[in-house]
Formats: C-alpha cells, sequence, structure tokens
C-alpha cells in the first residue's frame, strides 16, 4: 500500500514533469512532433503501454523519495523495483530509456500522456483508499 505522502509527492512529480513539458514547445512552428496523438515507432514503448509503465515508475519514485526503504541500501532497491517493473511491462531497460527519450522528443505528446499518468496514479489511488 502506498502511504499519503508518497502519493503526494507522485502527484508534485507529475505535475512538474507536466509544466517542464509544456514550456519546452515555446515555438510557433507546428511539426510532427507536436501531435498530441502520435503513433510510436517499431522498437518504442506503444502510448497506452507506456502510460501504465511510466505509472509505475512514477511510483517507485515517489517510494525512494518518500524513503520506503529507510534501513536499506537504497540504490539498490530501487534498482530491482525497477527491474521488477519493466520484467513486469516485458520491457527491457534499455527500450525503457530509448521509448523516454522518443516520447519526450514529441513534447504535445508527451504532455497529454503524462495527464494519463496522472489520472492513472489516482485511480491506483483511489482503490488503495478502498
Amino acid at each position: 500500500m502506498l502511504e499519503k505522502g508518497s502519493r503526494l509527492i507522485a502527484r508534485l512529480f507529475l505535475y512538474a514533469a507536466f509544466i517542464a513539458s509544456a514550456s519546452m514547445n515555446t515555438g510557433c512552428v507546428e511539426d510532427h512532433r507536436d501531435a498530441a496523438i502520435v503513433v510510436a515507432p517499431e522498437g518504442i514503448v506503444e502510448r497506452d503501454a507506456f502510460i501504465l509503465l511510466l505509472a509505475d515508475i512514477q511510483l517507485i519514485e515517489a517510494a525512494s523519495k518518500n524513503r520506503v526503504w529507510r534501513n536499506d541500501d537504497v540504490e539498490k532497491k530501487l534498482g530491482e523495483a525497477y527491474l521488477e517493473v519493466f520484467n513486469r511491462h516485458s520491457v527491457s531497460k534499455e527500450d525503457f530509456e530509448k521509448s523516454h527519450t522518443w516520447w519526450w522528443n514529441h513534447p504535445v505528446a508527451m504532455k497529454s500522456l503524462l495527464l494519463e499518468v496522472t489520472e492513472r496514479i489516482s485511480q491506483i489511488e483511489s482503490q488503495t483508499d478502498k
């Protein structure tokens, strides 16, 4: 179960990422990278799967920042948690990093994707509150 502090940290991180992605697109010239809905090329984690994956990653980051693993080797626990998420989503670390870079290079698409990640975390939060 997530602590309330972890949820708050996850939301704050996502909002900060949302604002950062919005500020990345300051030019007036539109190009194909600015489409809100883009189709990921082969070798890139597709949008819906990336939303679920990124939501899980954000929860791990929140747990780490909230020091859930107080007396353990935090770096080791964090690495293990990442590997567990990658395995659960059938994605390698390399595929995640490549996909993460690709999605961040499409700022408008990433902005809408991050909104859905926030919604996903809210869904998880509401399920844990029951």
